[in-house]
């Protein structure tokens, strides 16, 4: 199969990159190497997986027409897309908003619209965020070094995530605007279209900073002796999900797109899996 991984030298795109090349899928990656040299790294590992197959990285914005079919063009068309392209540190989107809105909001409708018009039969996962829900009305209790949802156990079900679906920042205004071409995309054009909606990442090939990927930063910090900043009290709980994890969910997701077309995935590690920061340093050290 011919696979577009957008993004593709984040975390989620270089593994799932990684699993195409050693199942034999050839792979055309697009990335704007806005990361430097974790790009570099990445690009160079990603390299060695092709022993069976092909891969190409381009490099370019995914809010650039010109570059997202150029790439799409590379083989021919594409047979899936996973597009987890995106600008993802909070702290840059307060400060340039305007980041936010072109890769992931125009970027998302770039890569929609190139498919439309080129491979519109190609399977997609759009790879979102959970900062496109929003449950803070929900009331909570400190239990140990964890807040807990008093009513909610586990969440959103699948059948009223749809309703809690809001933007606090930017960066979430951005994701769910992105997810609505999505769903838009999906009804309109009757393209298979899913959306994947992951808690907290972390895995191999992160290279976590201060401003994003904030479990592989604590590694890392901790690793060199560097401060560590928590906002808030640190019983704030975050889901953690591995990426190998989210890497089979999303080949779920393509197996079933032409089914759910334009369906919300909520993929997280579960509760059991689910720690406060304070409680993922002292693991840590």
């Amino acid at each position: 199969m011919r696979v577009l991984v957008s993004g593709g030298l984040g975390l989620v795109g270089v593994n799932y990159a990684a699993r195409c090349l050693q199942r034999g899928d050839d792979v055309v990656v697009l990335d704007s190497h806005a990361r430097g040299d974790s790009c570099e790294l990445n690009a160079q590992w990603l390299k060695k997986q092709a022993t069976r197959s092909l891969v190409v990285i381009h490099r370019g914005n995914v809010e650039d027409r010109d570059a997202v079919e150029r790439a799409v063009g590379i083989y021919g068309g594409v047979d899936c897309v996973v597009h987890a392209a995106a600008q993802v540190s909070i702290d840059e989107s307060m400060l340039n908003p305007s980041v936010d809105f072109l890769s992931n909001t125009v970027g998302t409708f770039m890569v929609l619209d190139v498919i439309r018009q080129r491979c519109p039969t190609a399977k997609f996962v759009h790879v979102t965020s959970n900062k496109v829900l929003d449950m803070s009305a929900w009331p909570v209790e400190r239990v140990g070094l964890q807040y807990r949802w008093i009513d909610h156990p586990v969440g959103p079900s699948e059948h009223d995530m749809w309703q809690y679906l809001a933007a606090k920042e930017p960066y979430g205004a951005s994701k769910l605007s992105g997810l609505h071409y999505c769903r838009a995309y999906a009804v309109m054009y009757d393209m298979p279209v899913v959306i994947a909606v992951p808690s907290g990442m972390y895995g191999p090939r992160q290279y976590g900073n201060a401003a994003q990927g904030w479990l592989g930063w604590f590694v890392i910090a901790t690793e060199l002796g560097l401060p560590i900043v928590i906002r808030g009290d640190g019983y704030q709980v975050r889901d953690m999900l591995h990426v190998g994890d989210v890497c089979t969910a999303l080949d779920t997701m393509l197996g079933v797109a032409d089914i759910y077309k334009g369906s919300l995935f909520n993929i997280g590690g579960g509760s059991e899996n689910a720690v406060s920061l304070l409680e993922a340093l002292d693991l840590i050290r």
